[in-house]
């Protein structure tokens, strides 16, 4: 292909539409400003990996996305707080107590996340010891 402005040449077949497949590096090189050449790897280079621009997703990327979610939950949960500061008395069993609203219903939802995890905690410790137990045979 020729250099300037990404025409092609003759050297690289018929230009009659229809009679050719277009090449994707054909029109990537009629999309490129006069400004930039035009590069064509050789071979080796074609079958050499490609470096990478990005790192793409990583557990220190994960960790700080699950941080920043976790503040904006943490916020809103001081607001909802700070708004139901009205005090509730709750029965329980046989036990009383008075505090506000917002503080029972963050208890309520501790004791919920528990109800949760506890099973789901039980589970990876037998999936761990499962997981051992099928190392050791040879």
């Amino acid at each position: 292909m020729s250099e300037q402005y990404g025409a092609p040449s003759p050297a690289d077949g018929p230009t009659t539409p229809g009679t050719a497949a277009v090449r994707p590096d054909a029109v990537r090189a009629a999309r490129t400003p006069p400004s930039e050449p035009v590069t064509v790897p050789d071979g080796a280079a074609a079958s050499r990996p490609r470096a990478r621009v990005s790192p793409g997703r990583t557990k220190v990327g994960g960790a700080w996305i699950g941080l920043i979610l976790g503040a904006v939950v943490l916020v809103f949960l001081l607001v909802f707080i700070l708004q139901n500061l009205d005090p509730a008395r709750v029965q329980f069993l046989g036990m009383e107590g008075t505090l506000p609203l917002g503080i029972w219903l963050l208890f309520a939802a501790i004791a919920g996340v528990l109800l949760l995890a506890i099973p789901g905690l039980g589970r990876m410790v037998q999936w761990r010891r499962a997981g051992r137990s099928g190392r050791r045979r040879p």
